[in-house]
């Protein structure tokens, strides 16, 4: 318990969640989630559908208004319009106006966001495979390409936290790989990047530390290594092994819950080897 208070009190947290809900009417989507993000790492919001995830990216985002709880960003509890000066929001979908090419996309981050940088843009840009696109009109590409084209966006700005939900979904394999190269090139080093996803395998290689939720609920937080190393386990066998395959239901979680406590509380935490 003393290594999670000194977390708490951390000036080196990028993010600190405690006791959020939310609610919409009679649907209780997070019910008492705390969370802790220290600066510099990559970490994983794991759970099946409609387990809360894009509700819960949505509220640190200031998208959504809690119902309940604290979030603070470098110890500062502004929340809504003022948190999206600190976080940049990858969107599962995004929709664009029928005029805009991807030029225009650009642009409009340009000219919208401050901490916008347009030499991370350029990289973006050839990294992605984007420039061969840059006139085309955005809802005329194909999935795969609008998902590139979005990871850009939020990585063209030079923030302290990168929200991304499930940047991973509908793309092809050479395309995931591409995605998961991109978030570890284009992190800036005392950042902080939070992944949403249900597709364990093929990201669980760059987390630092993960996030099992469940029905709004967080039901197991631990070290990715330490998951691997104490439980001779992939963060995917972990996965599997607290979810079980009817209707989400959890299955005894005892063997990990002690693991929490193993979270990084700071960069030099980071065993660099997961990544």
């Amino acid at each position: 318990m003393e290594s999670i208070k000194k977390a708490v009190t951390s000036e080196s947290n990028v993010l600190e969640i405690t006791g959020l809900e939310k609610n919409f009417g009679g649907c209780e989507a997070l019910q008492g989630v705390d969370m802790i993000i220290p600066a510099g790492q990559i970490t994983g919001l794991l759970g099946p559908n409609a387990s809360g995830k894009t509700t819960l990216l949505k509220t640190i985002a200031g998208l959504l208004q809690p119902t309940a709880g604290k979030i603070s960003y470098f110890q500062n509890a502004a929340h809504g319009p003022q948190s999206r000066k600190t976080v940049s929001f990858c969107p599962d979908t995004l929709a664009f106006p029928q005029w805009m090419k991807v030029r225009d996309a650009f642009t409009f981050y340009r000219e919208m966001y401050g901490d916008y940088s347009q030499s991370r843009a350029d990289e973006l840009m050839r990294i992605l495979e984007l420039q061969n696109v840059q006139n085309k009109y955005v809802n005329k590409l194909s999935k795969g390409m609008k998902e590139r084209l979005v990871l850009g966006l939020t990585f063209s700005r030079e923030t302290q936290l990168y929200l991304l939900d499930e940047p991973l979904d509908g793309i092809d394999p050479v395309g995931k790989m591409r995605v998961i190269d991109t978030i570890i090139a284009m992190k800036p080093q005392d950042s902080s990047t939070l992944v949403s996803t249900h597709l364990v395998k093929d990201i669980e290689r760059i987390f630092d530390s993960v996030f099992f939720l469940s029905k709004g609920k967080i039901v197991f937080s631990g070290n990715s290594e330490t998951i691997r190393e104490e439980k001779g386990k992939t963060v995917e066998q972990a996965y599997l092994e607290v979810f079980t395959s009817d209707n989400n239901q959890l299955s005894d979680v005892s063997g990990y819950n002690d693991l929490s406590k193993a979270r990084p509380n700071s960069k030099e935490d980071v065993n660099e080897s997961s990544i």
